[in-house]
């Protein structure tokens, strides 16, 4: 049984008559006849009564060429929509990124390239840079937008920014100026050890050659903010966060404290469109 056989019962059902039917398909009476005459066969079934003007349906019919009529729609919605993959009018990229950067970043990226591309799909994967860089090596995502992957072999970077971290400093520590030594007996609020900043931030503490004393540790950079304006410690921040919102955002002296922010993919994902996104993004980044 195929696609052709499938509208031929359709076909004869819309128009309960097979001298019609066969009209409207191009093709003889008799060869319609045998075509309905050999599925009955197939199925062991009676679907259409025949010897009735107009011809009817069985129970059994109804129910197959209603199913047939699904079976069509869908072969017609497939057909459709691997001409617009074909015609480049269709795309799909998942992206990956943490949450502070998505909210600055991607909403007038998007944007721009769906107005190049206005039948894409953008799928946003917002989680912390290690389960990101998971999904990253398990193909879940065609690009990462994070700090530079170290396997320069498997994935390619692409530097859109370099990322300056910032000292995020409530009123009553604003005294101690600009010398992150100034501030090792001060609580810090500080992501865990396991996020990427979490991890940076106690690395700076390190060259200082002092251990954070760290008051408060929680997952994401709002609420280390949060606290901090509630003036119960210090916290790290990159500077498209501090951009973006109220507080004492200070460059901290001697070292150069910042990252380099990449688009990051595996070298057999690259593609015209992706390539694409990326060069928005990073005239985007460029404009912030």
């Amino acid at each position: 049984m195929n696609f052709n056989q499938l509208n031929y019962l359709v076909t004869v059902a819309k128009e309960k008559n097979i001298t019609l039917a066969a009209k409207k398909l191009f093709i003889s009476q008799s060869s319609l006849s045998q075509t309905i005459k050999n599925i009955e066969n197939e199925l062991r079934v009676k679907l259409f009564i025949t010897d009735v003007s107009p011809i009817k349906l069985t129970y059994a019919g109804e129910y197959f060429v209603g199913w047939a009529s699904k079976i069509l729609k869908s072969k017609d919605d497939m057909v459709e929509k691997l001409q617009l993959i074909n015609n480049n009018s269709e795309v799909k990229i998942v992206v990956g990124m943490a949450t502070h950067r998505c909210i600055y970043i991607l909403p007038p990226v998007i944007k721009q390239f769906k107005a190049e591309f206005p039948h894409s799909f953008i799928d946003v994967r917002e989680y912390p840079t290690p389960t990101l860089q998971k999904m990253l090596m398990n193909g879940e995502l065609d690009l990462l937008v994070d700090i530079e992957n170290p396997d320069n072999f498997s994935y390619k970077n692409i530097l859109l920014k370099k990322e300056k971290i910032l000292l995020d400093i409530p009123d009553n520590y604003k005294s101690l100026g600009r010398e992150l030594f100034a501030f090792k007996n001060v609580p810090f609020i500080l992501l865990s050890k396991e996020q990427m900043l979490g991890k940076f931030a106690r690395e700076l503490c390190k060259r200082y050659k002092f251990e954070p004393n760290i008051s408060v540790e929680c997952k994401n950079i709002e609420t280390a903010h949060s606290l901090v304006k509630q003036g119960l410690g210090v916290t790290f921040v990159p500077e498209l966060f501090a951009k973006y919102n109220d507080g004492n955002f200070v460059e901290i002296n001697s070292y150069d404290f910042s990252r380099n922010i990449c688009a990051i993919f595996q070298n057999r994902n690259s593609s015209e469109f992706l390539n694409r996104f990326i060069e928005i993004l990073k005239n985007s980044l460029e404009n912030l």
